[in-house]
């Protein structure tokens, strides 16, 4: 067993790209990702993301720039997930998944949990996650970006997500009982329409950085949302 454990840690840090010459010291990309982003273990170079059908219901935009804008975001959502594993608040507002200077409090939620574990000596755990099943680009009403009134704007075209649950973020504190502080439950699942521009940071590939997401079950943005009719009868 515990050779079959060293065999598949030598795989993963060989995939990651970490080490180099023997494995005595990571490489220049992650002891960036690693100063900058705070992202340990180093992530695997490409970044593996979710598998999801991606649909383009914008008849004018090319299915090459949808499938760009939908890997952008895929990648930003591998990101998310990561920096709460990894317990980086460096990451969230360092540009990679959003635009700080426009939307200071986009992730103000994930860095106050993850400071509210620590001191408390605990940690932000990911104890389930949610699964992604479908992304659809559709193009942003012009009202919904000029009610955001940010530089930049989004871009003109937005994602639309269904995930489905359980997801479960809790702060665990050795002795002490896990306090939940994000919590979708098995059988829920939402739909979120996101808005936000592609940007490329240091030692990162391409990534969506979020400036405004809406829920599509509001009746002002549903019709944007272009999710296809519910079961009738």
């Amino acid at each position: 067993m515990r050779a079959t454990w060293a065999a598949a840690l030598a795989v993963l840090l060989a995939l990651s790209g970490c080490t180099r010459g023997g494995g005595t010291a990571p490489s220049p990309r992650c002891q960036l990702l690693q100063q900058k982003y705070g992202l340990t273990p180093c992530p695997a170079d490409p970044l593996p993301v979710e598998t999801v059908k991606v649909q383009n219901l914008d008849p004018k935009l090319p299915d090459a720039q949808a499938q760009r804008i939908a890997q952008a975001y895929l990648r930003s959502r591998a990101l998310y997930y990561l920096a709460i594993q990894d317990n980086s608040d460096r990451f969230f507002g360092s540009g990679a998944i959003d635009v700080p200077e426009a939307t200071p409090l986009m992730f103000d939620a994930e860095t106050g949990h993850i400071r509210d574990a620590r001191a408390q000596h605990g940690m932000l755990v990911l104890a389930a996650r949610s699964t992604l099943k479908s992304l659809r680009v559709v193009p942003l009403p012009a009202d919904l970006t000029d009610d955001l009134n940010l530089t930049p704007a989004p871009m003109s075209d937005a994602v639309v997500i269904e995930a489905d649950g359980p997801e479960r973020q809790v702060i665990r504190v050795p002795g002490q009982a896990d306090t939940d502080v994000s919590t979708l439950d098995s059988g829920d699942s939402y739909r979120l329409l996101v808005g936000g521009v592609l940007v490329t940071r240091d030692g990162l590939p391409e990534t969506f950085a979020e400036l405004g997401q809406w829920e599509c079950l509001d009746p002002d943005t549903h019709g944007a949302c272009q999710l296809p009719p519910g079961p009738t009868g």
